[in-house]
């Protein structure tokens, strides 16, 4: 039997496959899509009609290159239809909503909130993040129809769309934004958002017959602070002011950060940074911002410190400080407001699960409310991260009903969802709730969905039952008063 080498050939351009899931690079070459320098073996007859083994060289890198851009192209052309679908379902499903109750009468934001609620316990997201989002698809198909047809061929972006959707978005008639439309459309086409951004201020000035003074008397009145937690104790407070205080603000922190000693070991950041600190809190630059909190702390007593387990040779040194959003303050912080602070409350909590079971403290009033409040921490809406502080007081079951204000009965709930709680809706359907013990909420959806929120551990937890408890030292403890 005699081979023969046939020469190499490139393989055509449109046929070279790409695959999609980086796993599959050491798996065979149909799957994993072609390489430099591979080869296949094909068996063939020759002229004599002797076996023959053809050699054959695959896609050089120029070919693998340009099969992979076209791939992400495509994928990516794919995603903004896709994205432009959804845009058109979830505001298909708020104009439902809305027409439902506007049928039966009841109130069209909270049969969107009650969408959007049931929607995002589906998603294992925030029913926030998804009101915002049907109401922005609302007003996307409402006021830019255009670009969302652009947006759904995959001719423009999601982040065209957005530039369009920010910029025009103090134009009120419909004539003036189907003319800033027709006008950007072409070069949101051609060009990159960043660009498109620039073009599109130009264009809004043309068309707007409100003068600047007015529009930025109406947006000053969007002024906030809101403070956003980032990993390892850190956050970002951020201010949404007018441009010349934002600029003088930061000119002055920058005076201040350039008038430290030369030895200063800081950067220009930081001493920036501790600088707007210092006089947010104290009022001087002295480098005090801390002395300018007045902290109350909360101690939490397992139960296996009362038993002296707390210390020893085992011992892990507990848990780490926390404020009550649940970030992390480091050590010494910690120790720093602890010492000046005029206030301090005990925190027990359940040695199995880490739930909290009793507070007290040097002067306690409202009792039950406090133990409320540490044990929830947060509204007890699955997914809901409002703080306790900030919530309602809900009877699980209405105290006209005969339910009764016990902490079996009691937990925190935001506005927000305090109201969609007790909202009948259309059809007359409604949410429902019902407590499991241990602080433990069962929520039912209008469509028969059951989810179930727990409170947030406080205490260590350990890697026991209900039944651990009972064996070791008897009954779950019950509430001492």
């Amino acid at each position: 039997m005699s081979t023969r080498t046939v020469a190499p050939r490139k393989t055509p351009v449109g046929v070279v496959p790409v695959p999609l899931d980086p796993a599959v690079l050491e798996g065979p070459l149909w799957l994993r899509g072609p390489r430099p320098g591979d080869t296949v073996v094909e068996p063939t007859a020759g002229d004599d009609g002797e076996a023959v083994a053809r050699v054959e060289a695959v896609a050089p890198v120029e070919i693998v290159r340009a099969s992979a851009m076209r791939a992400v192209v495509g994928i990516d052309a794919t995603i903004a239809s896709l994205q432009a679908m959804r845009t058109h379902l979830l505001a298909g499903l708020g104009r439902l909503a809305i027409d439902e109750a506007a049928e039966a009468r009841l109130d069209a934001g909270i049969a969107i909130r009650d969408l959007a609620c049931e929607l995002a316990l589906q998603q294992r997201r925030s029913d926030r993040t998804v009101e915002a989002e049907v109401g922005q698809a609302m007003d996307t198909v409402e006021r830019w129809p255009a670009t969302l047809r652009a947006w759904g061929d995959a001719a423009i972006g999601r982040g065209h769309l957005a530039v369009i959707a920010e910029i025009g978005a103090p134009l009120k008639s419909p004539e003036a934004r189907a003319a800033f439309e027709a006008a950007l459309l072409p070069h949101a086409k051609a060009t990159s958002p960043g660009r498109l951004r620039a073009i599109a201020r130009r264009q809004l000035e043309a068309l707007l017959e409100q003068p600047l003074a007015e529009r930025h008397r109406a947006a000053r009145d969007g002024r906030e602070v809101t403070v956003t937690d980032l990993d390892d104790g850190m956050s970002i407070l951020r201010l949404l002011i007018p441009s010349v205080l934002a600029h003088g603000i930061f000119d002055r922190s920058t005076q201040m950060a350039r008038a430290a000693g030369p030895d200063d070991p800081r950067t220009m950041d930081q001493r920036r940074a501790d600088a707007l600190c210092d006089l947010a809190l104290t009022g001087e630059p002295t480098d005090t911002a801390l002395r300018g909190i007045t902290a109350q702390v909360s101690i939490v007593i397992p139960a296996t410190v009362l038993l002296g387990e707390d210390s020893g040779p085992g011992s892990t040194g507990g848990e780490p400080a926390r404020l009550r959003t649940g970030q992390l303050v480091d050590p010494a912080t910690a120790r720093f407001l602890a010492g000046a602070a005029k206030l301090w409350t005990r925190v027990f909590t359940d040695p199995v699960k880490g739930h909290v079971i009793a507070v007290d403290g040097y002067r306690v009033p409202r009792k039950l409310r406090r133990i409320l409040r540490e044990r929830d921490q947060r509204c007890r809406w699955p997914g809901c991260g409002a703080k306790a502080e900030h919530a309602d007081i809900d009877h699980t079951i209405p105290w006209a009903d005969g339910g009764t204000t016990t902490i079996g009965n009691l937990a925190h709930l935001c506005r927000r969802h305090h109201m969609l709680k007790g909202a009948i809706l259309a059809h007359g359907r409604h949410w429902s709730v019902r407590q499991l013990g241990h602080g433990v909420l069962e929520w039912t959806s209008p469509d028969g969905r059951a989810y179930v929120d727990e409170p947030d551990p406080v205490g260590p937890r350990f890697t026991g039952t209900d039944e651990l408890w009972g064996a070791t030292v008897g009954p779950s403890p019950e509430l001492p008063f």
